[in-house]
Order: structure tokens, then sequence, then C-alpha cells
């Protein structure tokens, strides 16, 4: 019986801690290459969403009479009046002047005939 349980204690045995083992690695150097995803976000997202609102406020901040623009419903008119102080601008959407329609500063696109809604062309 003695022989039939002589091997179990090297089936438990445990390798004692050599030269083998690996080193601590420290935290601050493990996640090192994650730092730079916030700037990187920045950069490539929020920062051009920025400067595109600005400059969608600019051009909401110069309209005037008689500019031909472009609504967000897909409406093409030209502004008959602005409201500076409100939230209002008045619209004429046919040639004789019939149909006009009180918008949002918000809900207009584009300004059509403007320097800066034209494609740049390629030289």
């Amino acid at each position: 019986m003695f022989g039939l349980f002589s091997g179990l204690p090297f089936l438990f045995a445990q390798a004692a801690p050599g030269p083998a083992a690996k080193p601590e690695v420290n935290p601050l150097i493990q996640y090192a290459p994650l730092l730079p995803i916030p700037i990187i976000f920045y950069f490539l997202l929020l920062r051009p969403q920025q400067q595109q609102e600005k400059k969608r406020r600019e051009m909401i901040s110069r309209l005037k009479k008689n500019d031909k623009v472009l609504t967000a419903s897909g409406m093409y008119g030209t502004v008959i009046s602005v409201d500076d102080e409100g939230d209002k601008i008045v619209l004429r959407l046919d040639d004789e002047g019939r149909v006009k329609i009180a918008f949002t500063r918000a809900s207009i696109v584009r300004v059509l005939g403007d320097a800066s809604s034209k494609p740049v062309e390629a030289k």
C-alpha cells in the first residue's frame, strides 16, 4: 500500500520561484499607449465639428434681405426680413411673392450664391 501512494506528493509539488518569474510591470508604463487616445479623439472629431458649427453661426448671423437660401426641409427661398432680436426669418418661396413663410434661423442650411458655399475649384 505504501508503494501505491508514494508518487502523490510529486503530483502536487510546485516549482520554486526562480529566474523564470516575470518582473512586475509599472502600471504607468502599461497604460501609456492609452493616454494619447483622448487627444486624438479631440483633434479628429470634436475640433472639426466645433469649427464647422462656428462657420454655420457666422453664416446665419450675416443673413440679410434678398439673400437666396436653402432650408433644412429642402425649400429654396429669398430672405424678406430678418428679426435680429428674435429667431425668425421670413422667406419668399415663389417668384410672384405670394408665398411667404417664417422659419427659425437654425433651419437655414446654406446661403446660395455666397462665396463660402461654392465648392473650391481645382486648378
